[in-house]
C-alpha cells in the first residue's frame, strides 16, 4: 500500500494526475447512466444502450489510462508504440460491451458476472497499454501487486454493476460512477507500483519524453471527444425516446376507452380526457394532485389485478370503478411510473343489480315475484313457532281482460301498478305482497285471529275497488279474494296458497260474497269449474259452439221478420250446453269477449248464404261495445261475411251504458251511420231504461219476458204494457214482446197493437237449416199497427 501512495505522490504530476480523475469520473457517469438503461430496458433497445454504454466505459478506461500515463515521470525518456496503444483501446472496447452484454441478459447473476468481465477488462487494457511503453531502461514487474491490481479491478467492477443495478435516484449514478472510477483507478495506480524501471543509456533516435507526451494528448483528445460524443449522443437519443413513448403514451391514453392516470411516487402527473369525466375535474386541476384525492389507500391495490374501487369525484359521489395498477420503470432516475386504469362499472353493476330485482321482484308494479314470494315465506313458515298464526290472501282482479280488450295494454299495466302501489300503501311492515301472475296478487299476513286476516281482506277491498283514470276514462276492476290460514289450512307455502286460490275462485263465482274463507269442501266444485273454463276456451278456439235460430213473427199477416241468433255448446263430453251453463262464466272469467266476437261472426256468415234476405239479430256485451275499434271489426267481418249491413241487427241492455255512457253511445252512432239496426234489449227490467230511450235512438225496443210472462191476468202487467206501447209510439220505435208462450198473451198483445212477437209459441230456437219454413215479410222495420 505504502508503495502505491510513494509512486503517486513522486512519480507523477499532480494536475494531470487530477485531470485523469475529472475525465474518469465524467466518464464513469456516462457509462454507469448508459448502464442502467441496460438494466430497466425490457426491449431489445437495451442492447443498443449496452453497445454505446461499452464505448464510453472503454474510452474512457483508455483515456483515464493515458492521461495517467503522461502524468508519469519515471526519469527517463519515454516513448509509446502506435500498435500496441490502438490494441490497448480495441480491447478496453471489446471487454465492456463483453461486459455490458452480459449484464444485460434475465439471468440470475447477470449483473456481478458483468462486473467481473468488466474488471478484467480494465486489467487487459492496462497491460496491454503498457506493452506500448517504451524507455533506455530494465523495466520488471512485481506480480504480487500486478495480482493485486486485477484482483481489485475485479471486486470494484462487480460492486460497480451491483450498486448500478440496484441504486434509485442520484444516488445511484454517484455511488455507481464512484466505484466506477474507483475500480480504474486502484487498477492503474496499483499497476503502476507493480512496475520497477532501471535507466539506461539514451538512445539519439528514440522518441523523447515530449513527444510522447504531444503525440499521447492529441490521442486522448480524440478519445475524449469520442468519450464526449457518446454521452451526448446518449442524451440526444434518451430524449427522443422519452419524447416518442411519452406522445404515444398521450395518444394512447387519450384514445383509451379507459380513465388513465401516470403516477410518481403519490403525486399525479398526468390523466387523460375519460379519467377527467369520471372525476368531474379538469386534466388541469388533477395533476399534482395526490393519488389518494380520488382512490383511499391507493396503494393497497396489486399490481396486474383487477379490483374493484370507488373513485371520489368533485362533486362529493363516488364512482364504481375497476382497478388495474401497473408499475414501469420507463425513467433511469430510479422512480417508477405508476399507471392507473379504471373502468366505468357503473351501467354494469346497475344492470346485475337490475337483473338481481327482476329475479325478485315483477318489473311492473315492484312487488316480489312469484319465486321470490314462495322462497321468503316457507323460510318464515319453517322458522315459525308453535303459536304462530299466518294469513295467505289470494287476490284475482275482475274483469281485468275486458279492461284489456276494451282499452289497450297501457290501460291493463296501469291498473296493475295502481293496484300494486295500493297493497304496498295498504300493508304494514309484518305484511307483504306479490305478484304472481297476469292479474293474480297475494298478501302474506302474520296474524292474531282468524278476524284479522278478514278484517285486513276487507281493507284490501275497498282500496283496490276504487276507481282508477287512465286517459280519461274511469276504470273499474274490483278484486276477489280467498283466504287461508296457518296452520288449520297447511304447513306448507304451496299448499296454504293453492287453498287460498280455490277460495278466491269461489269467491269469483258468488254474486255476492267478494272475500272467501278456505274450506275444504270447495276443492271439488272450484277444479270442475276451472276445468270448465279451460274448456269453454278451448271449445270457442276450436268451433265447438254452434248457432241456433229463434224466428221474430209478424203476426197479423204471420210472415217471418227476422231471426235472433242464441249460442249453444257442443260439449264432446256432455253434449248440447245450454247458455246459461256457460255465458255467466264467460263473463265472470273474461271469456266473453271471445265468445261475443265468435258468434257475431258465425251469425254474419251463416246469414249471408241463407236463401231469404231477412235480418239477424245478434246480442253484444257489454266486453265488446266498449272495446278498441268494435265498430271497426264489426265492419270488417260484414265485409269478409258478405252480409249486408242492413241484414244486421244489434241488442245492446243497460248494462251496456252503465260504465261508460258516452263511449257506448258514441260506437253505437257508428255502428248505426254503417245501417246497421240497433235495438235495445230487456227493456223494463233496469232502473234507467227511459234514460236509454232519451240517450240513442234505438230502432226497435224488445220487452223483456218478465213483462209477458203475466200479462193476460195481472193488471199492473197491463197497466205497464201499455204504457211502453204509447211510450213507443210517441217515439216512432216499434216494439217486439219477447217471451210469448200461449195463445192468450198472443190475443193480448194483438189486441193492444203489438204485431212483433218472438217466444215458444212459434217454436224454439234451431239450428236454421231446421226452422219451418215460414213466410217471408220484406226487410224494413215493422212498427206497431193502429
Amino acid at each position: 500500500m505504502l508503495r502505491v501512495i510513494n509512486c503517486i505522490a513522486f512519480a507523477h504530476d499532480f494536475a494531470l494526475v487530477a485531470l485523469a480523475a475529472v475525465i474518469c469520473a465524467v466518464g464513469a457517469a456516462v457509462s454507469v447512466h448508459l448502464l442502467k438503461k441496460v438494466f430497466v430496458t425490457a426491449s431489445t433497445a437495451r442492447f443498443a444502450w449496452g453497445f454505446i454504454g461499452a464505448i464510453a466505459a472503454g474510452s474512457t478506461i483508455w483515456c483515464t489510462h493515458y492521461v495517467a500515463m503522461l502524468a508519469f515521470e519515471p526519469g527517463v525518456p519515454v516513448a509509446y508504440d502506435f500498435g500496441p496503444t490502438l490494441l490497448s483501446l480495441f480491447v478496453a472496447i471489446v471487454g465492456c460491451v463483453a461486459a455490458y452484454g452480459i449484464a444485460g441478459e434475465r439471468f440470475a447473476y447477470a449483473a456481478p458476472v458483468g462486473g467481473v468481465v468488466f474488471g478484467l477488462a480494465i486489467s487487459a487494457m492496462h497491460y496491454t497499454g503498457m506493452t506500448a511503453f517504451s524507455t533506455r531502461a530494465v523495466m520488471a514487474w512485481n506480480m504480487n501487486y500486478v495480482v493485486a491490481s486485477v484482483v481489485l479491478a475485479v471486486l470494484l467492477g462487480v460492486l460497480a454493476f451491483y450498486l448500478t443495478q440496484r441504486m434509485r435516484g442520484i444516488r445511484r449514478i454517484v455511488e455507481g460512477a464512484g466505484v466506477m472510477v474507483l475500480a480504474i483507478v486502484s487498477l492503474h495506480f496499483t499497476g503502476m507500483a507493480a512496475l520497477e524501471i532501471t535507466p539506461l543509456a539514451a538512445s539519439a533516435t528514440e522518441v523523447t519524453t515530449a513527444e510522447a507526451r504531444d503525440m499521447i494528448a492529441i490521442a486522448v483528445a480524440g478519445v475524449c471527444l469520442l468519450v464526449l460524443g457518446t454521452g451526448a449522443v446518449a442524451y440526444f437519443l434518451d430524449n427522443q425516446v422519452r419524447a416518442f413513448a411519452t406522445l404515444r403514451f398521450r395518444h394512447l391514453a387519450e384514445s383509451a376507452v379507459d380513465g388513465m392516470a401516470v403516477v410518481r411516487g403519490n403525486q399525479i402527473l398526468g390523466a387523460n380526457s375519460e379519467f377527467a369525466r369520471m372525476v368531474k375535474m379538469s386534466k388541469a386541476d388533477i395533476v399534482g394532485k395526490s393519488a389518494e384525492t380520488f382512490i383511499d389507500q391507493v396503494g393497497q391495490y396489486q399490481e396486474g389485478k383487477l379490483s374493484a374501487a370507488d373513485l371520489k369525484r368533485a362533486d362529493g359521489t363516488c364512482l364504481p370503478v375497476e382497478l388495474a395498477v401497473q408499475t414501469e420503470q420507463v425513467s433511469d432516475d430510479g422512480q417508477p411510473l405508476t399507471i392507473l386504469a379504471l373502468r366505468d362499472i357503473s351501467q354494469r353493476l346497475a344492470q346485475e343489480e337490475k337483473i338481481s330485482f327482476l329475479a325478485q321482484y315483477d318489473s311492473l308494479t315492484g312487488l316480489r315475484n312469484r319465486a321470490s314470494f314462495l322462497e321468503n315465506t316457507q323460510s318464515i313458515l319453517e322458522w315459525a313457532g308453535k303459536e304462530s298464526c299466518y294469513a295467505v290472501i289470494a287476490i284475482d282482479l275482475d274483469r281485468f281482460k275486458e279492461i284489456n280488450d276494451m282499452y289497450g295494454h297501457a290501460a291493463g299495466d296501469k291498473v296493475l301498478v295502481k293496484t300494486g302501489q295500493r297493497l304496498k300503501e295498504t300493508l304494514a311492515a309484518h305484511q307483504f305482497a306479490a305478484r304472481i301472475g297476469g292479474d293474480e296478487f297475494v298478501v302474506f299476513s302474520e296474524i292474531e285471529h282468524q278476524d284479522d286476516a278478514i278484517h285486513l281482506a276487507e281493507r284490501l277491498e275497498r282500496e283496490l275497488g276504487q276507481n282508477i283514470e287512465h286517459e280519461g276514462v274511469v276504470l273499474k276492476s274490483p278484486a276477489s279474494f280467498g283466504v287461508a290460514l296457518y296452520p288449520e289450512d297447511g304447513r306448507q307455502i304451496n299448499t296454504l296458497l293453492n287453498n287460498a286460490d280455490l277460495a278466491m275462485y269461489r269467491a269469483k263465482t258468488s254474486d255476492d260474497q267478494q272475500i272467501c274463507l278456505y274450506d275444504k269442501g270447495m276443492d271439488d266444485s272450484i277444479r270442475k269449474r276451472r276445468q270448465l273454463v279451460d274448456e269453454l276456451r278451448l271449445g270457442i278456439q276450436t268451433d265447438q259452439l254452434v248457432l241456433h235460430y229463434q224466428v221474430q213473427m209478424n203476426v197479423p199477416d204471420e210472415t217471418v221478420a227476422g231471426y235472433e241468433a242464441l249460442v249453444r255448446w257442443h260439449h264432446p263430453e256432455k253434449g248440447l250446453m245450454p247458455p246459461m251453463t256457460f255465458i255467466p262464466l264467460a263473463e265472470q272469467t273474461g271469456l266473453i269477449g271471445m265468445l261475443g266476437e265468435w258468434v257475431l261472426r258465425k251469425a254474419c256468415e251463416e246469414a249471408a248464404g241463407w236463401p231469404s234476405k231477412l235480418p239477424v239479430s245478434v246480442n253484444l256485451s257489454p266486453a265488446q261495445l266498449t272495446a278498441p275499434n268494435f265498430a271497426e271489426q264489426v265492419q270488417d267481418i260484414l265485409l269478409e261475411s258478405g252480409l249486408p249491413p242492413e241484414r244486421l241487427e244489434l241488442e245492446v241492455t243497460e248494462s251496456s251504458f252503465i260504465s261508460d255512457q258516452k263511449k257506448a253511445i258514441a260506437v253505437l252512432q257508428k255502428l248505426k251511420d254503417m245501417g246497421i239496426a240497433i235495438s235495445v234489449d230487456d227493456f223494463g227490467t233496469g232502473y234507467s231504461s227511459l234514460a236509454m230511450l232519451r240517450a240513442f235512438p234505438f230502432d226497435k225496443i224488445k220487452l223483456d219476458k218478465s213483462l209477458i210472462d203475466d200479462i193476460d191476468n195481472n193488471q199492473r202487467s197491463k197497466g205497464v204494457f201499455r204504457a211502453v206501447l204509447s211510450l213507443g209510439d210517441a217515439l216512432s220505435v216499434p216494439i217486439l214482446a219477447e217471451g210469448v208462450e200461449n195463445k192468450e198473451q198472443l190475443s193480448f198483445l194483438l189486441e193492444h197493437g203489438c204485431h212483433l212477437v218472438q217466444g215458444f209459441y212459434y217454436g224454439k230456437p234451431q239450428r236454421y237449416e231446421m226452422l219451418s219454413p215460414q213466410k217471408e215479410t220484406p226487410v224494413k222495420v215493422v212498427g206497431i199497427k193502429g
